[in-house]
């Protein structure tokens, strides 16, 4: 596990979010007056709106957060040391890699990601009266299924692009957009006058490029096999290519 971050990278991780989680309960105070203000450290920040309720604002406000951390820090916490495990000349390693690198990945990920959002743990504590809100949670799970999404499709991307995988996490939440339209597509294209091949499609593209679900869609279980994998199958056949070392033996 070392080989995606120290010991010490997860203790000093693990006390910054506690010490934010420790601030958050100590200054948010909840709703105030009509539930138009947000009680910060005794202050009261206007929300822009009188709430019929706040509750409600509160639980998209937090989902939108954690579905944009938990899938960042679950891909970034473990993308780059795995692609160069996946990029390992013996062709026996890099399927090491693959097997055993991608489920070490997304755990060290989740590690980190479920640790990083202990504040808005918190925060919903303190603003719900519950931090595991069942839209909290669900919020977290949708995002916890996106970043093994996010970190297995830079990872096999990855191997066509060895030379920068940046750019391969950049396409892959490339193809997170493409997988909301596509998913858009199949749904509601039906109605007009499409192709239905097209509109197939458009619904198989969508189950198969990483989740376009909201933090609030039920989880669909049923798009886990499709959405994870492909990306699983196009790593392995692109890591049957020859490896730099291979490369370098022969010359």
């Amino acid at each position: 596990m070392d080989r995606f971050g120290s010991s010490r990278l997860r203790i000093v991780w693990t006390c910054v979010s506690l010490l934010l989680a420790g601030v958050v309960l100590g200054g948010v105070g909840g709703f105030g007056g009509d539930g138009s203000q947000l009680m910060i450290f005794g202050s009261g920040i206007p929300i822009g709106f009188v709430a019929d309720d706040p509750k409600a604002w509160a639980v998209d406000i937090l989902g939108r957060f954690i579905f944009a951390v938990v899938p960042a820090v679950i891909l970034l916490g473990g993308i780059f040391p795995l692609g160069e495990w996946l990029g390992a000349g013996s062709r026996a390693e890099r399927f090491k890699g693959l097997t055993l690198g991608a489920p070490m990945a997304f755990a060290h990920g989740l590690f980190l990601s479920q640790v990083a959002i202990l504040p808005l743990f918190a925060a919903s504590w303190k603003l719900l009266g519950n931090p595991l809100a069942p839209r909290i949670l669900l919020a977290d799970t949708n995002a916890v299924v996106l970043g093994l999404e996010l970190l297995l499709w830079s990872a096999a991307l990855g191997c066509l692009l060895r030379s920068n995988r940046g750019l391969a996490v950049i396409l892959a939440y490339g193809l997170q957009e493409v997988g909301r339209v596509m998913a858009w597509g199949g749904e509601f294209l039906g109605d007009l006058e499409v192709s239905k091949g097209l509109v197939k499609l458009m619904a198989f593209l969508g189950r198969a490029l990483p989740s376009s679900q909201l933090p609030s869609d039920p989880f669909a279980w049923k798009a886990l096999p499709l959405s994870l994998g492909l990306p699983i199958l196009l790593a392995a056949l692109l890591l049957l290519l020859p490896g730099k070392g291979a490369k370098r033996s022969r010359g």
